[in-house]
Formats: structure tokens, C-alpha cells, sequence
């Protein structure tokens, strides 16, 4: 018997093992596995209001402002409308400065006409700070899993309020004078379930309502939890009457659902408010003041339905 390891041994496994037509097959995996190792340019919004945004550049320029049709939007009143352009050269990426108001920073020194950009370089604009970033396929996957963290409320699985808040405004802009539909959502009955059977009972029943909302919801909309037992939703497209027709089937869902958790009965209401831009306002802010008072009216007139702003 040979030794093991023996130089005649590893042929004759070579041999057994590589059969003709591998080579090709190695190399077409080796050039898959180059492919997903890849690394591709991203900015990551590290400091002001969009903190954990992340855009990936796929195109050959890719604009960063307030505007709605910039590829990076941002919320930051001290951006420009579109302040700064990211060109891909072929052999690198350089950042031009298009006009801004305030100025773009590189690395705390202003960009005169442009800038090429290195891996982890800081862009500053306005109150906002930008890292460029070349990702591979687990850079990604790690700033995707950030992301959930931050915008993605783990009880239920709708927005978080930050979130929701931008998505909002974006929605506002893009659709201009379009209605855009808003809901106000408040459990009724969740204190007396939490003094009753305890917290986990009534966490179980938010989570519940927050999936059922979900469920109902059109493909377009969004939905955010905005705390304790509250939540909103957003519908492009929807005037007054259809944003009410949801909202009813969202309390219907709700009135409907078994609650029941560890054999314990539990019967929550809802009471939603619905409001629609741009009748009811064009800001957020004065969307969600019609929305909440709609929802008032609903308290106030015995809870557990629905009632729309102005009716």
C-alpha cells in the first residue's frame, strides 16, 4: 500500500475525480462565484434625517437632492433640489457638484467642479452625511438586514414611523395633484386587555392587527405601526370614497378576526379616521391633522367604526 498523500495516490485521485469537460465547468463556476464577489457602488446615508437610507448605483450617473426624481432623495431642507451627480468613468466614480446652494464636501474639503470618489470617502451636503461604499454581495445583505431594523417595526411587520414619514412625502410629490388616501387607526379596548391578562396578551393582539392590515391593504399602499396601539396607512390613487371602502374592510377584518390567544377570549375594536389629499391638505402635516380628527370623531361617537374627515 502506498504512503497516504503520496504524489502517485493524489494523480490517480485526480484522475478518478476530474473527468473531461470539468476544467470548463470550473471555470464557469469561478467566474459565477468572481460575478456575485463583485463589488458594487453604493451610498449609505450615515448622519441627518435619512440615516440607514441606502442606494445602490446601477446606472452610469446617479443624482443625490431633494427632488423626487433624484435617485437618492433626500429630506434635509439645506439640499439642493439636485446637488450633486455620481459618474461612473469606467475606471472609477467621480462626484460633480451640480450648482448646489450649500456646497458639497468630500472628506471635509469642498468640491471644486469634481471629485473622484474612493471606498469610504464622506460626502457632506447640508446637515446630511453620505459614505460611498463598493459592497459585495455580503456587504448587501448586512446593510439590507440594518435597514429592516431601522425602518421595519418587528411586532408587526409594517413600517416604522420615520419610514412611513418619507414614503409619505414621496407619494405626495410624485402624485401632485392625484388623491392620495390617508387612514388613522386607533385599537379600542387594548388597556383593559393589558390590565386584565397582561402585556404579552395585548402585544398579541397589536401584532395580529398590524398583519391583518397587511393582508387587506392594495398592493400600492403602505402601513406603519406608530406606536403602542396605533397605526396609519397610505393609499396613491384612492379618493375619499375608495380611501373609506378600505378602511371598512380593515374593520371588518378586525371585528371579524379570533383574537384568542392561550384560550383567553380577546375582542378588540378599531376606530379609523380617513382623510385625502389634496382635499383634505397637500403636506403631510395637514393630512395627518384631518386624518386624526376624523379619528376623534369616531372616539367620540361611540368607538369601534369609522368616520371621515368632514362628513
Amino acid at each position: 500500500m502506498g504512503k497516504r498523500g503520496s504524489s502517485t495516490e493524489s494523480s490517480d485521485d485526480v484522475a478518478r475525480t476530474l473527468q473531461v469537460g470539468d476544467g470548463d465547468e470550473l471555470r464557469h463556476r469561478a467566474l459565477a462565484a468572481a460575478e456575485e464577489r463583485k463589488r458594487r457602488p453604493t451610498c449609505v446615508v450615515i448622519l441627518g434625517e435619512d440615516v440607514g437610507e441606502r442606494q445602490r448605483i446601477t446606472g452610469s450617473t446617479f443624482v443625490v437632492g431633494r427632488s423626487s426624481r433624484a435617485d437618492l432623495v433626500l429630506r434635509d431642507p439645506r439640499v439642493s433640489s439636485r446637488h450633486f451627480r455620481i459618474e461612473d468613468r469606467g475606471d472609477g466614480f467621480a462626484l460633480i457638484d451640480l450648482g448646489s446652494t450649500n456646497g458639497t464636501h468630500v472628506n471635509g474639503v469642498r468640491v471644486a467642479g469634481e471629485q473622484v470618489l474612493a471606498p469610504s470617502d464622506r460626502i457632506e451636503l447640508g446637515d446630511t452625511v453620505i459614505r460611498f461604499e463598493l459592497q459585495d454581495a455580503l456587504d448587501e445583505a448586512y446593510d439590507e438586514a440594518l435597514q429592516r431594523l431601522i425602518h421595519v417595526d418587528e411586532l408587526t411587520g409594517l413600517y416604522q414611523r420615520r419610514r412611513f414619514d418619507r414614503e409619505l412625502d414621496e407619494l405626495l410629490a410624485r402624485h401632485g395633484g392625484a388623491p392620495v388616501g390617508l387612514l388613522v387607526l386607533d385599537l379600542d379596548g387594548l388597556k383593559t386587555i393589558n390590565d386584565t391578562h397582561g402585556h404579552l396578551f395585548g402585544a398579541h393582539v397589536i401584532a395580529q392587527t398590524g398583519k391583518l392590515i397587511g393582508r387587506v391593504l392594495p398592493a400600492d399602499a403602505i402601513a406603519a405601526r406608530f406606536g403602542g396601539d396605533e397605526f396609519v396607512v397610505a393609499l396613491p390613487g384612492h379618493d375619499l370614497e375608495a380611501s373609506r371602502q378600505v378602511a371598512e374592510q380593515i374593520h371588518a377584518a378586525v371585528r371579524g378576526f379570533d383574537f384568542d390567544h392561550r384560550g383567553v377570549a380577546l375582542r378588540p375594536g378599531i376606530s379609523i379616521g380617513v382623510a385625502c389629499a389634496p382635499m383634505h391638505g397637500q403636506s403631510r402635516e395637514s393630512l395627518f391633522t384631518a386624518g386624526d380628527r376624523a379619528l376623534y370623531a369616531a372616539k367620540h361617537a361611540g368607538r369601534d367604526r369609522v368616520c371621515v374627515y368632514g362628513a
